[in-house]
């Protein structure tokens, strides 16, 4: 079998990494948006918070509901002291339901209990916005909820 000669390893080392710059510049972005998430809930901005989700996600859940939720996981969990991204997937479909999708989990630490929180993303004309969020807490009276667009 011949080696590839060196314009054919030149476009492929190309390919994976302008395939790479984009998967990397969708995490970032997202990031960005977990970021203010996160800095809302730390400040009980719940208003703020609400500002990261799609508008999509309200369909199913109402804003008020979303927001009564957040504050309840706040009386139970106690105030977030910690955020950390514990692992990232960005998908990219095309088709009627395509788009540029990424998946985070990150390890929370409230001042009552620990959680895990898995959320989905997904870019839109405003960025990245939030259409699924699940909170996971071990040793806290009531467990958490997934809300999907």
């Amino acid at each position: 079998m011949p080696l590839p000669n060196r314009a054919t390893l030149l476009a492929g080392l190309w390919l994976v990494l302008l395939i790479g710059c984009g998967f990397s510049s969708s995490r970032d972005a997202a990031s960005e948006t977990m970021g203010r998430y996160f800095t809302a809930i730390e400040a009980q901005d719940y208003p703020a918070a609400l500002a990261c989700y799609a508008e999509a996600f309200f369909e199913k859940t109402s804003r008020n509901a979303w927001e009564r939720k957040l504050r309840g996981y706040n009386r139970q969990l106690g105030s977030l002291e910690r955020f950390e991204a514990m692992s990232w997937n960005v998908k990219k479909h095309v088709g009627a339901n395509g788009g540029t999708f990424v998946q985070v989990v990150y390890k929370t630490a409230y001042s009552r209990h620990p959680a895990t929180e898995m959320f989905m993303l997904q870019k839109g004309e405003e960025g990245f916005r939030i259409i699924a969020h699940r909170l996971e807490v071990k040793g806290a009276p009531k467990q958490g909820e997934t809300e999907f667009i």
